[in-house]
């Protein structure tokens, strides 16, 4: 249907390959991680978003389509970061080869990927917040570059909230980024969203979401694409879910006709 930000994280090549394989080293409150990393397991990712299917709920889209080959699901790269934690505090920095869609093969000239953030957690009002502050730069390998220029970089923000009332777990989010850049064909990002827990006495393994994400772009007749998704998660029995997902998205990429699309998605989880 032509859209930028993908309806579907799950979508990827028929391919079988090691995912992760590091060293963690645990040093009081400091942890060091080196080897075969996805970035997106650690940077810019919000908890509250995880069970939707859209691209942009990942890795913010002004990182996943300014950087096409960005260490996130489903490739990832030889990296090294470390984070410490206290106080409520983490901060987190990290290193990553540039062209996770090929790692392994000469990584000293695949460009590279940097990664900062801040994270603040606590509680207040009878919930818990977290606060989440990121920065990126990426030096893109010859294949990505653009005729604009083959370095960019960009900021994000995550910041959730999850609450009880009545019994329910609420949870929302809203996400931010920016890379305005002229080399990037995707300078703002908007997301937020609410998810629901427990509203169902007879079935406490269920949740539902609803969410909204919206990138601009550069160049196109209209001048951004927005995503409406929600989707219902079923706990079919232990550890299996069955999930039915419905997304609107209006101006696929700027210029296509609106769609709306129906998705099912069945999985396990085994933590």
């Amino acid at each position: 249907m032509g859209d930028i930000q993908g309806v579907n994280n799950l979508t990827g090549l028929n391919r079988g390959a090691l995912y992760k394989l590091y060293y963690r080293q645990n040093m009081g409150n400091a942890t060091l991680r080196a080897g075969l990393i996805s970035a997106n397991d650690y940077f810019d990712a919000s908890g509250v978003a995880s069970r939707f299917l859209n691209v942009s709920f990942g890795f913010t889209p002004t990182i996943g389509v300014n950087v096409p080959a960005a260490s996130s699901y489903p490739f990832s790269s030889l990296g090294v970061m470390g984070s410490y934690s206290a106080h409520g505090w983490t901060a987190m920095s990290g290193v990553f080869e540039g062209d996770a869609i090929h790692p392994l093969r000469n990584p000293y000239h695949r460009g590279d990927m940097i990664l900062l953030e801040a994270d603040r957690s606590g509680s207040v009002d009878g919930g818990h917040y977290t606060v989440k502050v990121g920065a990126w730069q990426n030096s893109q390998i010859p294949q990505y570059q653009s005729a604009l220029g083959n370095d960019t970089s960009g900021l994000y923000s995550i910041e959730e909230y999850r609450w009880k009332q009545d019994g329910m777990a609420w949870g929302g989010f809203l996400e931010l980024g920016a890379a305005p850049n002229p080399v990037n064909t995707l300078p703002w990002y908007l997301g937020a969203g609410l998810r629901l827990r427990h509203f169902w006495l007879a079935r406490p393994g269920d949740s539902l979401g609803i969410g909204m994400a919206r990138a601009w772009l550069r160049g196109t007749p209209h001048r951004a694409e927005t995503d409406v998704e929600c989707y219902y998660s079923a706990k079919i029995i232990s550890h299996l879910y069955l999930q039915p997902d419905v997304q609107y998205v209006i101006h696929p990429s700027g210029s296509y006709p609106n769609a709306l699309v129906g998705l099912l998605r069945l999985h396990m989880r085994f933590s």
